[in-house]
Parts: structure tokens; C-alpha cells; sequence
């Protein structure tokens, strides 16, 4: 698998207002952080659309919040006749609280991939002007307390170091942007998971598989792992600079026919979102849950490792399809 450099922040909001936000965040959030970025970077103005815009290489809103695919760019056959590729970003919001009280903290984490990292100083400037302009539909305002970066690079104690402060507004120090090949977690001196035959995998947030134009739930190994390769080949394809990518995964799809599902537990839940551009609601619904997996794990163990930091699945960006993996060693597997 490509290795996909990856920023994560940590956002720390204070209400100014009481306010009521929804229990599932990711799309308010988005839509929100949207706007904001379009209007602090954007010099054309609103009427002007980003497909022909003449900055739209060099202006950091589509380079974050829309990926244009131009019509001279080298796409796989797949994607020949798409507007856009994924983005380079996911919000993952903390946890399902809806009242917020003058001084709460409203906390979620926001993870900026490949050559987005460096408009990093653009998107937190932008979540600061989305909170001053309020949040939730009577757009009560929050402030920007501060902003940590998850550092696993020199296995210090505090992998959260501070970023932003929003006392003096501004940035302390420069990140370090993380790689995906390593347990995420876990500093770089520190060993991986010994090999296992049997594996969980946690699906913590709702998580959107679409197969022939219909939702699943009851899904095999190999359609999970095409769904991750996907993903994952087509962020390093638009957003890491000279990636070396390699489309025929044929042979990886075989390899998991021969994994089993041996437990299954999942369950459907629905969410609603805004679509500002459709003017409408829309129903999210996903499944959360966990499942076991037992044989040769070894060829995806890079695969999943990724896909706890870039998701998988529809609606990432929102938040969706957030992975955990649990590994059993084999000494555990012996005490059992």
C-alpha cells in the first residue's frame, strides 16, 4: 500500500451562547468549516464556480474541500467522467452531546492527508471564523480555545502538543506529518502487533458500504477489502506527490476470499444531514458494530492500519466508517 502522510488536530471550541447542535456533528461541521474556508481564501468571489476558476490549482479551498479532476489528469478508467476525487480531510467529532452551556467545550479531531498538510495554518484559521459565526441553526457562536497535533513520532509521554492558541491567535510550532504504516496510537520505536490468525474489527461510527447502488450490512471480507484498497489508492493517487500506485489489487481480493467472518455483530442506525446544496435532508444510515476475522491476516494488516485513520466507506469526510482494530495475540489465543 502507498503510505499516506496524514495530520491529525485536535479542535477545542468554547460556547459563547447556549446553543443546540445535533447529535451525529460531522455534516454541521463540514458544512460549516465549508463555508468558512471559501470565504477566507476565496478572491474571485462567491459567484465564481472553483471548476473554472483560473487560481484553482494554487487556492487552498478546492486543494482541501473540493479535489476537481481536470480533464488532462491520468485517472483509472473508474473515475474517467467524475467532477471530483476524494478529499483530503476527515472530521471526527467526539461524541453525541446536543446542549451546549455558556463555557463548554465542544471537542473534535479534524485530519488533514498527503499535500493538504501544509494548508494546515488555512483550515484552522477557517474553524476559528466558522465558530466566531456560530453553530447550529440559530448560529450560536462558540471561540477557538486552542489546537493540538497528535505527535507519535518521539514517543514522548504527551503525544498532544499544543498548536494554536487562541488566546494570542496564533500558530507555536511547525507538526511533523505521521505515516500510516505503523499501528495508529503507537510511537514509531515501539514494536507492532505480534502476527495473529484472528482480528475485531470495531465499527465505531456509521459506516456506509454501497454495492451495486444498495446499502449492505451483510457483506463478505473481500468486499470490505475492495472498499479500503479503493479508498486508499484513490487519496494517494490525488494527494501524495509522486505516489507509486499499484491498480491491479486482484491478487489481494483473492487472498480474502480465504478469511472468515466467524462473528458478526452489527446493527443499523439512521442520522440525518443538511444538504445545503440540495435544500433538503437527507437520511445517513450506516452500521455500527463489530466483527471477527479469522485466517491469513498478515496482507492486510498495512491495508487496515490505514484505514483507522482514513475510514472507509461513504461520507467519510463526516465522519463515517471509523475503524478500530483489535489483534489477539497468540499468547492470548493459548490462554483461551
Amino acid at each position: 500500500m502507498p503510505n499516506l502522510p496524514y495530520l491529525r488536530l485536535r479542535f477545542d471550541l468554547v460556547a459563547q451562547k447556549e446553543a443546540y447542535l445535533p447529535a451525529f456533528k460531522g455534516s454541521l461541521l463540514r458544512g460549516a468549516f465549508g463555508h468558512a474556508l471559501r470565504r477566507t481564501v476565496c478572491v474571485m468571489g462567491p459567484q465564481q464556480p472553483c471548476p473554472t476558476c483560473m487560481l484553482r490549482r494554487q487556492c487552498a479551498y478546492p486543494r482541501i474541500f473540493e479535489t476537481l479532476i481536470e480533464p488532462e489528469d491520468k485517472v483509472p478508467r473508474f473515475l474517467r467522467g467524475l467532477p471530483t476525487g476524494p478529499q483530503p480531510y476527515v472530521f471526527e467529532p467526539f461524541d453525541e452531546r446536543r446542549l451546549y452551556r455558556v463555557g463548554d467545550s465542544l471537542q473534535f479531531d479534524f485530519i488533514l492527508l498527503g499535500q493538504a498538510i501544509e494548508l494546515h495554518p488555512f483550515a484552522i484559521f477557517a474553524v476559528s471564523q466558522m465558530a466566531e459565526q456560530g453553530l447550529g441553526f440559530k448560529r450560536m457562536p462558540f471561540r477557538l480555545e486552542k489546537v493540538a497535533w497528535q505527535n507519535l513520532n518521539d514517543g514522548q509521554k504527551d503525544e498532544w502538543q499544543l498548536l494554536y492558541d487562541g488566546a494570542s491567535k496564533r500558530l507555536i510550532e511547525t507538526p511533523t506529518p505521521q505515516l500510516t504504516n505503523r499501528p495508529t496510537g503507537k510511537p514509531a520505536n515501539e514494536p507492532t502487533d505480534e502476527p495473529s490468525n484472528r482480528l475485531t474489527v470495531n465499527f465505531l461510527t456509521s459506516t456506509r458500504l454501497k454495492f451495486n447502488n444498495a446499502l449492505v450490512i451483510d457483506f463478505t471480507f473481500r468486499m470490505l477489502v475492495f472498499k479500503m484498497i479503493r479508498r486508499v489508492l484513490e487519496l494517494a493517487h490525488f494527494h501524495v506527490l509522486n505516489a507509486k500506485i499499484d491498480w491491479e489489487f486482484h491478487p489481494l481480493l483473492v487472498a480474502a476470499d480465504a478469511v472468515k467472518i466467524t462473528q458478526r455483530d452489527l446493527r443499523w442506525v439512521d442520522w440525518e444531514r443538511r444538504s445545503n446544496r440540495q435544500k433538503t435532508e437527507m437520511t445517513m444510515g450506516g452500521f455500527v458494530g463489530e466483527m471477527v476475522l479469522e485466517g491469513d491476516l498478515a496482507p492486510f494488516a498495512e491495508l487496515l492500519r490505514i484505514c483507522e485513520v482514513v475510514h472507509v466507506g461513504k461520507g467519510c469526510v463526516f465522519g463515517n466508517g471509523k475503524i478500530f482494530c483489535s489483534v489477539q495475540s497468540p499468547r492470548d489465543e493459548s490462554r483461551g
